[in-house]
């Protein structure tokens, strides 16, 4: 019982640190919109596109997967390499409309060929997003709270069952290719709206989300 009150109470703290923290607040939101409308194509989706709009087998599935995976390793490898240069909130915000922008590329590939290309380019814009993102959610929360804020990080993978399920609707009704430019659309719209609305806590240089 105790163990389930500090529970509670850690998640309320966390909530409530996080709500008055601009830069944290707007990161959590972009990490759960990413979720819900960008995982889902490389997560959930791979499957159907492999079989139903590049008629390759499973062989075919696993190059399309480790596209995607080794663009992720690229980036994680690079910003490993160069971690002292980056402003991490600006990085996240122009990497993250970047990986939108291959998603929304991918979406037209007519072929497997053009698409693990494609799928290299959004792995590695995904890395070279999420992984700033972590630095800054890390960064700006101080030891009291960065467990907490991380795991408020952690419950925004719950947008990608929602997306999933949307995303699956959108299919059987418009087709692959117009659902998931719809999805990815969305999500580049509302990125832009996060970047505009929080821009004086994530885009000032001396801001303290891009301190290195």
């Amino acid at each position: 019982m105790a163990a389930q009150f500090a529970f509670w109470r850690d998640l309320r703290d966390g909530l409530s640190y996080v709500w008055d923290a601009p830069s944290s607040l707007a990161a959590l939101l972009l990490a759960f919109l990413v979720n819900m409308t960008a995982f889902p194509l490389t997560s959930g989706l791979l499957p159907y596109v492999a079989r139903e709009i590049y008629h390759i087998d499973q062989a075919g599935l696993g190059t399309l997967i480790a596209s995607f995976a080794c663009g992720s390793l690229i980036g994680s490898v690079a910003i490993s390499m160069g971690g002292r240069l980056i402003r991490p909130a600006r990085m996240m915000l122009i990497f993250a409309v970047a990986w939108y922008a291959m998603l929304l590329v991918f979406a037209q590939m007519p072929d497997a060929a053009h698409g693990r290309a494609v799928l290299l380019l959004a792995g590695l814009a995904q890395s070279l997003s999420l992984v700033p993102m972590s630095v800054m959610l890390l960064q700006g929360a101080g030891e009291r709270f960065r467990g907490r804020v991380m795991g408020l990080r952690m419950l925004a993978i719950y947008g990608l069952p929602l997306g999933l399920m949307g995303a699956g609707a959108l299919i059987d009704r418009f087709g692959f290719a117009t659902a998931t430019t719809l999805l990815c659309s969305t999500g580049l719209l509302l990125t832009l709206a996060i970047a505009v609305h929080w821009r004086a806590a994530l885009w000032p240089r001396e801001a303290a989300a891009n301190a290195r």
